[in-house]
């Protein structure tokens, strides 16, 4: 087991935010036989040199399988993603909208395409956990109240939230977003992605983050031969099991590593946070 426990002592890499080029004035629906066999990508030098995050061992998917995920955007570039929770409000990770002016947001929703279709969506206030980082990665959630509520359609509905304290199930969960598809890629989907992860049980986690891992947080992923993975570029969307969602996206080390599985904001440790802050 040393080599095991040897890997519990390895530093902590800090998530680095999904930063792909979007085009902000785009806003043609996306039509609903759209081919999602063949996923459109673009060359990831042309969009973002610094792009680490990506969904691992995923497939195509449709927002209307999703309806509650958003693409964020800032300065024109799809940086983080989200997921709305109600008709004022839309949930992310706080180390993606720490110390951003909510003017400087804009939410694509309702679009299987991270930059085209669906409606964009102004952010009237942002509000980060008051002990996001303390200690480092802790409490990293965040809530963004709408300039508008939304209008429910077949892609664009709220997921569900877990009661207080609701254990978070060991099954395989869903992640979503519009990151790389392969270890090392070069090109990104323009289509939205899914993938399922298993969870990794909490004692089973530590011996890879050690006390970074704390009681707001859990694993999802292959925890011994990696290769299906949400990570940094996917941050702030859900993990979701039977239409509640579970987790938020958080930091990893590395992408669908063996031993270093994504680690998500633990949505039910929060629960009171959440309700004090939107009602929900």
């Amino acid at each position: 087991m040393t080599w095991v426990l040897a890997v519990a002592l390895l530093c902590l890499l800090t998530g680095v935010d999904l930063q792909d080029a979007v085009d902000d004035t785009a806003d043609e629906a996306l039509p609903e036989d759209a081919d999602l066999q063949n996923v459109e990508l673009e060359p990831l030098e042309a969009v973002c040199p610094e792009l680490s995050g990506q969904i691992i061992g995923g497939r195509a998917s449709s927002i209307t399988r999703h309806p509650y995920q958003v693409s964020m955007v800032l300065n024109g570039n799809s940086f983080c993603g989200g997921f709305i929770i109600s008709q004022d409000y839309v949930m992310t990770a706080a180390h993606c909208v720490q110390n951003v002016s909510p003017s400087a947001i804009r939410l694509r929703v309702g679009s299987t395409r991270r930059d085209s279709g669906g409606r964009i969506v102004r952010v009237a206030n942002v509000t980060v956990h008051p002990q996001y980082g303390r200690p480092q990665f802790d409490n990293d959630i965040a809530v963004l109240r709408l300039a508008q509520p939304l209008a429910w359609s077949n892609a664009v509905r709220p997921i569900r939230l877990p009661a207080r304290g609701q254990a978070v199930p060991l099954v395989r969960l869903t992640v979503t977003g519009w990151g790389l598809t392969a270890p090392r890629g070069r090109r990104i989907p323009r289509l939205m992605m899914e993938a399922n992860v298993p969870v990794v049980p909490h004692w089973l986690c530590r011996l890879s983050y050690g006390d970074s891992l704390t009681s707001n947080m859990f694993c999802g992923g292959h925890f011994l031969i990696g290769g299906v993975s949400s990570c940094q570029g996917d941050s702030g969307g859900p993990a979701v099991f039977r239409g509640t969602a579970f987790g938020v996206v958080s930091f990893a080390r590395g992408c669908a590593l063996p031993l270093s599985p994504t680690v998500f904001t633990n949505i039910a440790a929060l629960r009171d946070w959440i309700t004090t802050n939107t009602g929900i």
